[in-house]
């Protein structure tokens, strides 16, 4: 019987490792702070899929109807005066022309930066000299942390960049925010050269279809 106790241990030994060399596949989460949840967990939104506010009139004062800390997820009807959007469906999207403003956060921060105001003084003179342009600004973050917080924190990025625009002069009416969370990295990597790049701020610009090529 000896023989067949022997294989039954090595069997049991090469599950075992097995297991072990699986749990070494998976994405190791770095816990945030302020967050509970269970590393992994789904966040109930479409992956790579842009938040943007649904379509609803602004109110008269031009802030929206009952702001809200992080629009598109904990505020589903928008809010803080955002364009519609019915006022941007169809509007053209040139990813190139704001590329050099990107701006770039702290790990876990969404405050923009010193060196990032200049990039965001150059969004607001162009806009300026443009009124019939809108801008859509992307919040991304790098992999750490789950899907549901990044999103999170990925808006926030977006609303503080919105903000600074907002305090420079543009409508809020012009300004839309969403979030990729972690989902679309500049950079692939697993160190802080690549998370520095992917925790950023980008401008979409929006101008309308009969505008034609940009002036």
């Amino acid at each position: 019987m000896k023989p067949f106790s022997q294989l039954g241990s090595l069997a049991l030994v090469l599950i075992l490792s097995l297991a072990a060399g699986c749990k070494k596949g998976q994405k190791n989460y770095t816990p945030l702070p302020g967050y509970s949840g269970t590393p992994g967990a789904s966040s109930g939104l479409g992956k790579g899929q842009p938040i943007l506010p649904s379509a609803r009139p602004l109110t008269p004062d031009g802030s929206g109807a009952n702001g809200a800390d992080v629009a598109g997820v904990n505020n589903p009807d928008g809010a803080n005066g955002q364009p519609s959007r019915e006022e941007i469906e169809g509007m053209l999207a040139n990813r190139e022309h704001f590329k050099a403003n990107t701006v770039y956060f702290d790990y876990d921060k969404s405050a923009v930066k010193a060196d990032g105001k200049a990039n965001i003084q150059a969004v607001a003179t162009y806009l300026k000299a443009h009124s019939d342009n809108k801008v859509a600004i992307e919040g991304h973050c790098d992999e750490r942390g789950t899907e549901e917080y990044n999103r999170s924190l990925g808006e926030k990025r977006a609303l503080s960049a919105r903000d600074a625009l907002i305090g420079l002069g543009i409508g809020a009416d012009r300004v839309v925010t969403r979030s990729f969370g972690e989902d679309k990295p500049a950079e692939l990597g697993h160190d802080e050269s690549a998370w520095g790049k992917n925790r950023r701020g980008e401008f979409i610009l929006l101008t309308p279809p009969s505008a034609g090529a940009l002036r």
